[in-house]
């Protein structure tokens, strides 16, 4: 065997087999903590009748969480792994982000300069003009 190999995916049978020996299992002991604490001594008769209703209880709502989980479980899909999606790292995202806004700074950069030269070049002409009438 080699180490390539996906892992093997349980399949619903064994994960429903698995839940349900995990309640019945918590439920026994559930069931024996009750009659042995319940009963209050060895003067008293057990109590099977809570046993049984606290052992109940704990079966269902073991059971309902085991099937939670079940359902919850969901393995991501292989191509996420590609460095897109949720995936990505934040070193990546970072330079992206920061690359677009050196980028949007210079040619905001850029506009503020053309636009100072566009009035420095306006107040030369305006002052020429000035000249121009003065004489």
């Amino acid at each position: 065997m080699t180490d390539t190999q996906e892992p093997k995916k349980p399949n619903f049978t064994s994960q429903v087999r698995g839940s349900l020996m995990i309640a019945f299992g918590l439920a026994a002991v559930a069931f024996l903590g009750t009659v042995v604490f319940a009963t209050g001594g060895t003067q008293n008769a057990p109590q099977f009748v809570l046993a049984l209703t606290i052992a109940g209880a704990v079966f269902v709502v073991t059971l309902v969480g085991c099937a939670t989980l079940i359902l919850v479980e969901r393995p991501n899909d292989p191509q996420l792994g590609q460095g897109t999606g949720i995936n990505r790292s934040s070193a990546k995202l970072y330079a992206e982000a920061k690359a677009r806004r050196e980028a949007e700074a210079k040619r905001q950069e850029e506009a503020e300069q053309a636009r100072l030269a566009a009035r420095i070049d306006a107040a030369h002409a305006a002052e020429k003009a000035q000249k121009k009438g003065k004489q």
